[in-house]
């Protein structure tokens, strides 16, 4: 059997037409992937907005639990203020009486001096 004329074209033609559809295959493979892409980002948009509306309804609980929080350390830094004051005022007759008590001592050790330098002085 003698080989089919022009098999050269013909193989040429299949060639063509196999190049031809590989370059459509990766343009539609291409669209598809844009595609995929415009929807994961109009999902994740839609996702962000409602998330933030979830978040924007519980942000006026969440203000209002940082007042609250707030204003219990200030109470706090107030009562703690109080009781400080509270404990140098009771502590005030102490401390007096230790600064007198030392101011005592200071003094008798300061006339054991000099007496001591009295004693030094006529001894020379």
């Amino acid at each position: 059997m003698a080989p089919p004329a022009n098999l050269d074209l013909i193989l040429l033609a299949f060639l063509h037409g196999s190049f031809i559809a590989c370059i459509l295959l990766v343009f539609v493979f291409l669209i598809l992937i844009a595609m995929l892409l415009a929807f994961s980002l109009t999902v994740f948009s839609i996702v962000v907005f409602d998330l933030y509306n979830i978040f924007s309804l519980f942000y006026s609980h969440i203000q209002t639990v940082e007042a609250n929080l707030e204003l219990g350390f200030v109470l706090f830094l107030c009562t703690m203020l109080r009781q400080a004051i509270a404990v140098v005022s009771a502590s005030q007759p102490w401390y007096e009486r230790n600064i007198s008590n030392f101011k005592e001592k200071a003094q008798r050790i300061v006339s054991r001096i000099d007496a001591l330098m009295l004693v030094k002085t006529r001894r020379l």
